[in-house]
């Protein structure tokens, strides 16, 4: 498989880097940095940002459930903020639950380092061949990819994100 992303990315305010990735289930980790100047009035990440990193990480889990060939732009993205995430360093999670050739249904969570929720997204997204796909797999369309049953529940994940540390 073609590398999909660099192991590392930053936006102003806000670095980001790829922990862990399954290829199988399409489950990913990332680690973001964000600066205090991200921060609003009460110290607390601004909800658009939070919605950044989500979307970073749905977007890179379908991208790797697709075994890199297509893209997931979003039709739509649903954002539930749990607790005010705080600057400094934040554990993203990606899980693609149902990958098809018309329409995704991708989860994402953000973590505190102490491996409590900040907030969860959930898209649909619209898998969208990269560029370069039929050079790397031919004209032929994805399958139909369902993530198995093994997939990892947001209490793993937690526990994940505090192994992690900072």
């Amino acid at each position: 498989m073609r590398e999909l992303f660099p192991p590392t990315m930053s936006l102003p305010g806000v670095d980001m880097e790829i922990r862990d990735v399954d290829h199988e289930t399409g489950a990913t980790t990332l680690r973001f940095e964000v600066s205090e100047a991200r921060a609003n009035q009460f110290g607390s990440v601004q909800g658009g940002v939070v919605a950044i990193m989500l979307d970073a990480c749905i977007g890179i889990a379908g991208a790797v459930r697709s075994g890199g060939v297509l893209a997931m732009p979003l039709a739509e993205m649903n954002v539930s903020f749990i607790r005010p995430a705080q600057w400094g360093t934040l554990i993203g999670s990606g899980i693609a639950t149902r990958l098809g050739r018309k329409v995704g249904f991708i989860e994402g969570t953000l973590f505190d380092v102490d491996g409590r929720i900040v907030a969860r997204g959930s898209g649909t997204a619209i898998p969208t061949p990269f560029p370069d796909t039929a050079a790397v797999c031919g004209p032929e369309p994805s399958p139909v990819i369902e993530v198995a049953a093994s997939q990892p529940t947001v209490e793993k994940v937690a526990q994940r994100v505090r192994s992690l540390g900072t």
